[in-house]
């Protein structure tokens, strides 16, 4: 799989204000939950070599007393116009403090150790920033400016953005999907979608009977001068944190993960 895929495809999961991460979850009140998504093609330009999509992805977000779990695994299939099926498999986890200061994650793709990343990364809430440390699939070292979130933190900021009424806004975010630094992810907020909706309203329990938003993220290159972004994802989350559907953009065609499972996890003992 291509770094730039991969990086799409877990990026689904997760993008310049500093926030305490403690008080924003409160604010959003996230829940912990498992979930799986179904994959299909939602769309594809004439001249796009893929033409289907099948697979099943599992996700998820668990809360513990010192951070945010997050762990997703699955393989999509696409099918390509000559009939051949190409696996895109990827097992993706991280840990992130509760303080959004500390980071680890992992990216496991095809079992090579080309495809491996491994590493952790720390934030100051200071002007010094933070930094990067990768160890596989070779050691390398990004400096983090002053600012950058991490996937959950994040996650938190654009839901609090939401209710505050904010249409768009831009963020520095490192999520550790590939061996580069920090991105610059532009958020554009709309109602949440009416597929979404449907979608939810499928499940019995009540957090899927919360409100939400769709967003759109274009995650950019920051160094880059075309203006063009790197890749674009939709997603549909809920007040309380649960993505209820991902559409993710690859250019030449676009993939839909929707909801058909979740089950909600108790809060931590602590």
């Amino acid at each position: 799989m291509s770094r730039l895929l991969k990086g799409a495809f877990v990026c689904a999961s997760s993008a310049l204000a500093i926030v305490v991460f403690a008080g924003a979850v409160q604010a959003a009140d996230l829940v912990s939950y498992r979930a799986v998504y179904d994959v299909r093609l939602a769309d594809a330009k004439r001249g796009s070599n893929v033409s289907a999509a099948s697979g099943q992805i599992a996700y998820g977000v668990k809360q513990t007393c010192d951070g945010w779990l997050v762990n997703q695994t699955g393989t999509m299939y696409l099918q390509t116009a000559t009939g051949d099926v190409v696996p895109q498999g990827l097992n993706f986890s991280s840990w992130e403090s509760v303080d959004g200061t500390r980071y680890r994650f992992s990216v496991m793709g095809d079992e090579t150790d080309s495809d491996i990343i491994l590493g952790a990364a720390s934030m100051s809430k200071t002007p010094n920033g933070g930094e990067a440390q990768f160890s596989k699939p070779e050691p390398a070292t990004f400096a983090l400016p002053a600012g950058t979130l991490f996937p959950m933190e994040h996650t938190v900021h654009i839901l609090d953005q939401a209710a505050l009424g904010k249409s768009q806004f831009e963020n520095s975010v490192f999520e550790g999907t590939d061996v580069e630094g920090e991105k610059l992810l532009v958020s554009f907020v709309s109602p949440l979608s009416a597929r979404a909706q449907t979608m939810a309203a499928r499940f019995k329990d009540a957090a899927l009977t919360h409100p939400g938003w769709n967003f759109r993220l274009a995650y950019f290159d920051p160094a880059s001068q075309t203006g063009e972004p790197l890749y674009e994802i939709e997603a549909d989350y809920l007040d309380n944190g649960i993505p209820v559907r991902w559409m993710l953009d690859y250019g030449d065609f676009t993939v839909e993960m929707g909801m058909t499972k979740v089950e909600i996890l108790p809060k931590p003992d602590c």
